[in-house]
């Protein structure tokens, strides 16, 4: 299997979704976008991180650093970004929460003090619309830092090997067990294509066997 080139043909696909997301968008100096376009790109994002984040996992692979004190490690998962600073790419899929303790009920829990008394019943909660204007800030910040990953990704590699040669990485692999972020069995836009191909290029880069999980 010749990595290098298939890491560059994915990659260049990758780069024309985020190109295609950003334009859809409007550019990456929008404040808001409607509900729906904001759903929409989020799931295309996703899948696309996790693609990235696997083409990365196949370059630190064959990196050796020596083991030092990890630097501004950081946690699984997807940065959120906060302010106007660009936030480093999540190198760790975010792994599934099997908890039972933690699960939650959505929406109020049962607090009636008294049943004829009106101020002790919740709010009537509003309906969400596909029009609604919500905030593009964190959505954006993702885009850049994933722009960025693809811009660079032997930089990404050095920076996961180091975390996980550092052994205070959260995680002892980039990649959760099981199906990647973002995988849909019947999606049809490009990126599940590409998704499917850098998750298979990486089990076969870091000698593991497929991944058997039910779809």
């Amino acid at each position: 299997m010749n990595f290098p080139l298939a890491i560059d043909a994915n990659k260049a696909i990758l780069l024309r979704i985020v190109a295609g997301l950003v334009a859809m968008l409007g550019g990456l100096s929008v404040k808001t976008v409607r509900r729906h376009i904001h759903l929409y790109a989020l799931a295309i994002l996703r899948p696309t991180e996790s693609a990235t984040r696997r083409l990365i996992a196949i370059l630190a692979h064959e990196i050796s650093v020596p083991i030092r004190r990890a630097r501004n490690a950081l946690k699984a998962g997807i940065p959120k970004g906060k302010g106007t600073r660009i936030p480093a790419f999540g190198l760790f899929d975010k792994r599934k929460n099997v908890d039972p303790k933690t699960k939650r009920v959505p929406g109020y829990g049962p607090s009636v003090r008294g049943f004829d008394d009106e101020e002790y019943f919740p709010p009537p909660k509003s309906t969400p619309h596909s029009d609604d204007l919500v905030n593009a800030g964190p959505l954006m910040r993702r885009l850049l830092a994933l722009q960025q990953a693809l811009g660079d990704l032997p930089r990404q590699a050095r920076r996961l090997a180091r975390m996980l040669g550092s052994g205070k990485a959260k995680w002892p692999r980039a990649m959760r067990p099981g199906r990647p972020p973002g995988h849909r069995a019947k999606g049809s836009h490009p990126v599940d294509e590409v998704l499917a191909d850098c998750h298979e290029l990486a089990l076969m880069a870091l000698n593991e066997p497929p991944e058997r999980t039910p779809p």
